[in-house]
Parts: structure tokens; sequence; C-alpha cells
């Protein structure tokens, strides 16, 4: 899969599943934005991926953690194209 320039939000995406989809997304050529509430977790892999990747700490049942998640898109990768 292709995902050069695109940008992708993972929720739960600080490990397990989540993990691996943002690993794919990022060994594809994309970027990641991950929704997670483990704060510790989140940052050590955004950390790990360097700038591809950005870290919400949020939880996907409250609109406003899946707002700002979707605005840090917006904001450091200019677009979302999915999720």
């Amino acid at each position: 899969m292709d995902l050069k320039g695109r940008t992708v939000l993972v929720t739960g995406g600080a490990s397990g599943l989540g993990g691996a989809a943002v690993d794919m997304v990022v060994a594809a050529g994309g970027r990641a934005v991950m929704l997670d509430l483990n704060d510790e977790k989140g940052r050590a892999k955004a950390s790990q991926l360097g700038n591809t990747t950005r870290f919400v700490k949020g939880d996907v049942t409250a609109e406003v953690d899946v707002v700002n998640a979707v605005e840090t898109a917006t904001r450091d990768f200019g677009q979302l194209d999915g999720v």
C-alpha cells in the first residue's frame, strides 16, 4: 500500500493493533496521528517515529478529543486522508 503524502488518524495507536497500524502507515510513506489514552506509550511511540507522527492524548468516545486529533492532523500535516 502506498500512503506517501497521506495522513491517517489511528485510534488506540500507542500500542497493540493500533500501534501496528501506525507502524504500517509510516512504513508505507504516510504520516500518523495517534489518539490514545496512554500518555506514556503514546509519547514514546511518537518520539520513536519522529516527525511522521503526532500523539494526541484522548478518548475516542469524547467528541472534544476526536476534534483535537483531527485539528492536529490538519494543522501539523495540512490534511487528514483516513481514519
